[in-house]
């Protein structure tokens, strides 16, 4: 019994077995009190005993199996979303009518009051005053049932007298029977000082543009003026504008690809929290259903007895008759069959969860540091390939072939990267309705490795082939893409002393190869990083 709790986190399909061993349970017990009775009273107070006593003894057995099946489930649950709202580094509160309802450990941290002072607190005085009547707005709307955007920014107080910038996710819920809003938030104080910064960063550079424009505004008049270098003059303010073009691309550039970067570096921290939360509930149940296959092999041992005694019965005996009947109603043959197949396909799909866990851990593993390592591309291949399934799986059949590949040195993550952009423009490149063919090769040339994504999509028209690493270019539909993401795996390649070369054809499809190094020259490297 001490062990008993091992149930309570085991798929729900198992109380099948439970309401087996209840009903075999019972039926002993019956055939235990109906013979004592019979001996007694020779069957004259049977009956009325078993108007009473059945329910009750029925209800003696069910309720335990009721409260094991369902409540503690249940319970274990809230109380697993309890420990991860009491852990996770993201602030959770739930307001009603401004009144904070609850806040969690994160809240504390962040705003420097403590769980009990801020739910004597209005919300609103955590709500900076610049910003409560938006807030308000924004409230009374989800109150009417108005359709918001999921995130939104605005400044909170904290105890310390100061302000931080929140990035908030807000929904209207049913708590205890009232709407109540449940939000979460994080501190982007850090982002929205490094915005600012790049702000500055920007107009600083736009005064010397503009300043540069001047000097060439003041050059263009003594050009005028010396009509014999008129030629000369002209050259010196082509490249000037050139000059000037190419530091307003670079600008625009640099800060696309500083937003992107922080995003990704986001993206995989919270895939690495996410894998780790979900590693330890994982292991519970794959240890649960380990102990239950030993449970059940005990409880068919069990019926494997009960058979062998029923066997010694005689044929006309009432309790042989009925024990029949129970068999033939519980199909005994088919559930000692099914029961093995379900235990199988609960451990195959916790093995699935883990390798999915696993592969979510090895494609948000970020290289801080940028320490060089010896890689297998094929591994950062199919843990991006799993990253990205389901934006592939509904459109397309992907085919590996893998050639022999030795390891490589190379930022995994940055690899990573190159290869999801690979495979999500495949996948965006297969015609809606259509189910497509993305094939992945890869093999070795000497020093060098390969590998190669194909797809059967609508390919690239011959004129936007010279352009599609430029950044910004994307020939998708609006809010489909950036325009980015060729462009970075571009410089990534590039970093790598490798190269991206592109094969494609209107209407059949496009091929794109990446070619690395099997070892990096690492004054390249800091060369490609400046």
């Amino acid at each position: 019994m001490k062990r008993l709790p091992l149930l309570l986190k085991t798929p729900a399909r198992m109380a099948i077995a439970v309401g087996l061993f209840i009903l075999v349970g019972e039926f002993l017990i019956m055939l235990l009190i109906d013979g004592v009775f019979n001996t007694l009273f020779r069957g004259k107070v049977s009956n009325i005993f078993w108007e009473f006593i059945d329910p009750l003894l029925l209800t003696a057995l069910v309720s335990p199996a009721i409260y094991l099946l369902v409540f503690r489930p249940i319970r274990a649950q809230q109380d697993l979303f309890r420990r991860i709202f009491e852990t996770i580094n993201v602030g959770i509160v739930l307001t009603r009518g401004g009144k904070l309802l609850y806040a969690n450990p994160e809240c504390e941290r962040l705003t420097g009051f403590t769980r009990a002072k801020l739910q004597d607190m209005d919300y609103w005085e955590l709500v900076h005053p610049d910003m409560r009547a938006t807030m308000r707005e924004r409230v009374v709307a989800r109150q009417r049932g108005d359709v918001l955007t999921d995130r939104y920014e605005y400044r909170l107080n904290t105890r310390r007298g100061t302000e931080i910038w929140t990035e908030t996710s807000a929904a209207m819920i049913d708590y205890q029977g009232k709407k109540t809003v449940f939000a979460s938030f994080i501190d982007i104080t850090e982002r929205k000082l490094a915005e600012e910064g790049l702000r500055h960063t920007q107009s600083d550079l736009e005064r010397l543009v503009q300043r540069r424009t001047a000097a060439l505004e003041q050059a263009n008049l003594q050009l005028a003026q010396d009509v014999r270098s008129r030629e000369d003059a002209e050259a010196a303010l082509l490249r000037r504008n050139a000059e000037l073009s190419e530091l307003n691309a670079r600008l625009n550039e640099a800060q696309e690809q500083l937003l992107q970067a922080e995003k990704m570096a986001s993206i995989g921290q919270l895939a690495a929290g996410v894998a780790h939360e979900i590693n330890n509930p994982i292991g519970y149940v794959q240890s649960n259903i380990g102990s239950l296959e030993g449970y059940l092999a005990d409880l068919f041992r069990i019926l494997d007895a009960y058979a062998g005694a029923e066997a010694a019965l005689p044929v006309e005996a009432p309790a042989c008759a009925e024990l029949r009947r129970i068999k033939a109603e519980l199909d005994l043959a088919f559930l000692r069959q099914d029961i093995p197949q379900l235990m199988d396909e609960s451990k195959e799909g916790i093995s699935r969860v883990r390798k999915i866990v696993q592969d979510l851990k090895d494609f948000s593993h970020v290289d801080s540091s940028q320490e060089w390592k010896w890689a297998d591309l094929h591994k950062g291949l199919d843990s991006t390939l799993n990253v990205v399934n389901n934006e592939i799986k509904y459109k397309a059949d992907v085919v590996k072939e893998y050639g022999e590949l030795p390891q490589v040195e190379c930022l995994p993550s940055e690899l990573n990267q190159v290869f999801l952009n690979l495979l999500v423009n495949a996948a965006h490149a297969i015609p809606e309705g259509e189910r497509g063919k993305i094939s992945l090769k890869s093999g070795c040339d000497g020093e060098r490795v390969w590998v190669e994504v194909a797809d059967t999509g609508s390919g690239i028209a011959p004129e936007n082939l010279k352009r599609i690493f430029d950044p910004f270019f994307t020939t998708k539909p609006v809010g489909r893409g950036t325009g980015l993401g060729l462009s970075l795996s571009y410089g990534i390649v590039n970093k790598h002393g490798g190269r991206i070369e592109v094969m494609s054809e209107l209407g059949r499809g496009t091929t794109f190869r990446v070619i690395l190094p099997l070892r990096q020259s690492h004054e390249d490297s800091r060369e490609a990083d400046q």
